[in-house]
Protein backbone atom coordinates (compact mmCIF):
# COMPACT_ATOMS: atom_id res chain seq x y z
CA UNK A 1 0.00 0.00 0.00
CA UNK A 2 1.39 3.35 -1.05
CA UNK A 3 1.99 6.04 1.45
CA UNK A 4 1.53 8.75 -1.18
CA UNK A 5 -1.32 11.04 -0.47
CA UNK A 6 -3.79 11.67 -3.27
CA UNK A 7 -3.19 14.95 -5.10
CA UNK A 8 -5.19 17.82 -3.82
CA UNK A 9 -8.13 18.96 -6.01
CA UNK A 10 -7.42 22.27 -7.81
CA UNK A 11 -10.38 24.58 -7.37
CA UNK A 12 -12.02 25.71 -10.65
CA UNK A 13 -10.85 29.03 -12.00
CA UNK A 14 -13.55 31.67 -11.56
CA UNK A 15 -14.99 33.39 -14.66
CA UNK A 16 -13.65 36.81 -15.40
CA UNK A 17 -17.03 38.37 -14.90
CA UNK A 18 -17.35 36.78 -11.47
CA UNK A 19 -14.54 38.93 -10.13
CA UNK A 20 -14.70 42.62 -9.35
CA UNK A 21 -11.89 43.30 -11.82
CA UNK A 22 -13.62 41.33 -14.56
CA UNK A 23 -16.87 43.12 -13.99
CA UNK A 24 -15.11 46.45 -14.26
CA UNK A 25 -13.49 45.46 -17.56
CA UNK A 26 -16.84 44.23 -18.95
CA UNK A 27 -18.68 47.40 -17.99
CA UNK A 28 -15.90 49.57 -19.42
CA UNK A 29 -15.98 47.65 -22.72
CA UNK A 30 -19.75 48.03 -22.93
CA UNK A 31 -19.57 51.77 -22.27
CA UNK A 32 -16.77 52.16 -24.82
CA UNK A 33 -18.77 50.26 -27.45
CA UNK A 34 -21.82 52.43 -26.82
CA UNK A 35 -19.75 55.61 -27.14
CA UNK A 36 -18.19 54.40 -30.40
CA UNK A 37 -21.62 53.49 -31.82
CA UNK A 38 -23.06 56.89 -30.92
CA UNK A 39 -20.01 58.64 -32.39
CA UNK A 40 -20.38 56.76 -35.67
CA UNK A 41 -24.10 57.57 -35.84
CA UNK A 42 -23.54 61.27 -35.15
CA UNK A 43 -20.70 61.38 -37.68
CA UNK A 44 -22.86 59.79 -40.36
CA UNK A 45 -25.67 62.26 -39.63
CA UNK A 46 -23.33 65.27 -39.87
CA UNK A 47 -21.82 63.91 -43.09
CA UNK A 48 -25.28 63.60 -44.59
CA UNK A 49 -26.09 67.17 -43.63
CA UNK A 50 -22.89 68.46 -45.20
CA UNK A 51 -23.48 66.45 -48.35
CA UNK A 52 -26.98 67.89 -48.80
CA UNK A 53 -25.81 71.51 -48.65
CA UNK A 54 -24.29 71.72 -52.18
CA UNK A 55 -27.57 70.53 -53.69
CA UNK A 56 -29.47 73.22 -51.84
CA UNK A 57 -26.97 75.90 -52.85
CA UNK A 58 -27.05 74.70 -56.45
CA UNK A 59 -30.82 75.06 -56.50
CA UNK A 60 -30.51 78.57 -55.13
CA UNK A 61 -27.98 79.52 -57.80
CA UNK A 62 -30.24 78.54 -60.71
CA UNK A 63 -31.77 81.67 -62.21
CA UNK A 64 -35.44 81.53 -63.25
CA UNK A 65 -36.07 81.46 -67.00
CA UNK A 66 -37.87 84.56 -68.21
CA UNK A 67 -41.05 83.97 -70.17
CA UNK A 68 -40.97 85.09 -73.79
CA UNK A 69 -42.44 88.55 -74.29
CA UNK A 70 -44.67 88.78 -77.38
CA UNK A 71 -43.61 91.11 -80.18
CA UNK A 72 -46.42 93.36 -81.33
CA UNK A 73 -46.80 94.67 -84.90
CA UNK A 74 -46.03 98.34 -85.58
CA UNK A 75 -49.53 99.55 -86.35
CA UNK A 76 -50.45 103.16 -86.97
CA UNK A 77 -47.00 104.20 -88.22
CA UNK A 78 -46.18 105.20 -91.81
CA UNK A 79 -47.69 102.90 -94.49
CA UNK A 80 -45.43 100.40 -96.19
CA UNK A 81 -43.90 101.26 -99.55
CA UNK A 82 -45.09 99.52 -102.75
CA UNK A 83 -44.32 95.81 -102.86
CA UNK A 84 -45.58 92.51 -101.52
CA UNK A 85 -45.83 92.41 -97.75
CA UNK A 86 -46.90 89.84 -95.18
CA UNK A 87 -50.04 90.72 -93.29
CA UNK A 88 -48.12 91.29 -90.04
CA UNK A 89 -45.96 93.88 -91.81
CA UNK A 90 -48.87 96.10 -92.82
CA UNK A 91 -49.30 99.21 -90.70
CA UNK A 92 -52.46 100.88 -91.91
CA UNK A 93 -53.02 103.33 -94.78
CA UNK A 94 -51.70 101.05 -97.55
CA UNK A 95 -53.51 100.92 -100.90
CA UNK A 96 -53.78 97.41 -102.35
CA UNK A 97 -54.24 95.67 -105.65
CA UNK A 98 -55.44 92.13 -106.14
CA UNK A 99 -57.32 92.22 -102.85
CA UNK A 100 -59.32 89.06 -102.23
CA UNK A 101 -59.53 88.29 -98.52
CA UNK A 102 -58.85 90.18 -95.30
CA UNK A 103 -57.18 87.05 -93.87
CA UNK A 104 -54.73 86.62 -96.77
CA UNK A 105 -51.11 85.93 -95.83
CA UNK A 106 -49.65 88.52 -98.24
CA UNK A 107 -50.83 91.76 -99.84
CA UNK A 108 -49.54 93.78 -102.77
CA UNK A 109 -49.14 97.43 -101.86
CA UNK A 110 -49.22 100.10 -104.58
CA UNK A 111 -49.30 103.88 -104.66
CA UNK A 112 -52.64 105.33 -103.61
CA UNK A 113 -52.47 107.58 -106.70
CA UNK A 114 -52.67 104.48 -108.92
CA UNK A 115 -55.82 102.46 -109.57
CA UNK A 116 -56.35 100.09 -106.65
CA UNK A 117 -59.23 97.91 -105.53
CA UNK A 118 -58.89 98.11 -101.75
CA UNK A 119 -57.33 100.10 -98.97
CA UNK A 120 -56.20 99.13 -95.49
CA UNK A 121 -58.03 102.10 -94.09
CA UNK A 122 -57.08 101.49 -90.45
CA UNK A 123 -55.11 99.11 -88.22
CA UNK A 124 -55.25 99.07 -84.45
CA UNK A 125 -53.78 96.95 -81.66
CA UNK A 126 -56.38 95.54 -79.27
CA UNK A 127 -53.91 95.30 -76.38
CA UNK A 128 -50.20 95.82 -75.79
CA UNK A 129 -50.22 94.26 -72.32
CA UNK A 130 -48.18 91.02 -72.55
CA UNK A 131 -49.97 89.53 -69.56
CA UNK A 132 -53.52 90.24 -70.69
CA UNK A 133 -55.37 86.98 -71.43
CA UNK A 134 -57.25 86.31 -74.65
CA UNK A 135 -60.69 87.92 -74.17
CA UNK A 136 -62.57 85.31 -76.20
CA UNK A 137 -63.85 85.01 -79.76
CA UNK A 138 -67.10 86.92 -79.26
CA UNK A 139 -65.50 89.95 -77.61
CA UNK A 140 -62.67 90.15 -80.16
CA UNK A 141 -65.16 90.03 -83.04
CA UNK A 142 -67.32 92.72 -81.43
CA UNK A 143 -64.29 94.97 -80.97
CA UNK A 144 -63.20 94.43 -84.56
CA UNK A 145 -66.64 95.44 -85.87
CA UNK A 146 -66.62 98.58 -83.77
CA UNK A 147 -63.09 99.57 -84.76
CA UNK A 148 -63.78 99.02 -88.46
CA UNK A 149 -66.97 101.08 -88.69
CA UNK A 150 -66.39 102.61 -92.13
CA UNK A 151 -68.28 105.79 -91.26
CA UNK A 152 -65.53 106.73 -88.83
CA UNK A 153 -62.64 105.88 -91.15
CA UNK A 154 -63.20 107.30 -94.64
CA UNK A 155 -63.35 110.76 -96.14
CA UNK A 156 -67.08 111.25 -96.60
CA UNK A 157 -66.67 113.43 -99.70
CA UNK A 158 -64.62 110.72 -101.42
CA UNK A 159 -66.89 107.94 -100.19
CA UNK A 160 -69.96 109.60 -101.76
CA UNK A 161 -68.63 108.66 -105.18
CA UNK A 162 -69.22 104.99 -104.34
CA UNK A 163 -72.53 103.50 -103.32
CA UNK A 164 -71.29 100.02 -102.48
CA UNK A 165 -68.34 100.44 -100.15
CA UNK A 166 -67.84 97.45 -97.89
CA UNK A 167 -65.57 96.72 -94.96
CA UNK A 168 -63.66 93.51 -94.36
CA UNK A 169 -61.59 93.02 -91.27
CA UNK A 170 -58.99 90.65 -89.92
CA UNK A 171 -58.38 90.05 -86.23
CA UNK A 172 -56.80 87.50 -83.83
CA UNK A 173 -58.90 84.35 -84.12
CA UNK A 174 -57.62 82.38 -81.13
CA UNK A 175 -55.52 82.43 -77.96
CA UNK A 176 -52.44 81.17 -79.83
CA UNK A 177 -52.30 84.25 -82.05
CA UNK A 178 -53.05 86.48 -79.09
CA UNK A 179 -50.19 85.03 -77.03
CA UNK A 180 -47.81 85.49 -79.98
CA UNK A 181 -48.58 89.23 -80.07
CA UNK A 182 -50.81 89.06 -83.16
CA UNK A 183 -53.47 91.31 -81.65
CA UNK A 184 -54.10 93.73 -84.47
CA UNK A 185 -57.41 94.53 -86.11
CA UNK A 186 -57.01 95.34 -89.84
CA UNK A 187 -59.83 97.24 -91.54
CA UNK A 188 -60.04 96.96 -95.35
CA UNK A 189 -62.42 98.96 -97.54
CA UNK A 190 -63.35 97.84 -101.05
CA UNK A 191 -66.14 98.23 -103.60
CA UNK A 192 -68.57 95.34 -103.69
CA UNK A 193 -69.16 95.99 -107.39
CA UNK A 194 -65.44 95.85 -108.18
CA UNK A 195 -64.93 99.58 -108.76
CA UNK A 196 -61.38 100.85 -108.40
CA UNK A 197 -60.12 103.84 -106.49
CA UNK A 198 -57.67 106.41 -107.82
CA UNK A 199 -56.99 108.18 -104.56
CA UNK A 200 -56.92 107.38 -100.87
CA UNK A 201 -60.28 107.02 -99.19
CA UNK A 202 -58.98 108.55 -95.98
Amino acid sequence: MSNDEPPAMVPPRPRLTDTPRGQTIFISAWVLGTVITLSLWIGAFMLGQNTAEPTENLAQDVEPVDEAVPEFPLLGSSPQSPGVWGWLDLRGGECLTGFDDAFAQEFEVISCGASHDAELIHAELLSDDPGEPYPGDALVLAQAREICDVRDLVDIDVAREFSDLRTAYAYPVDATQWSAGERGVYCFVYSEGGDVFTQSLR
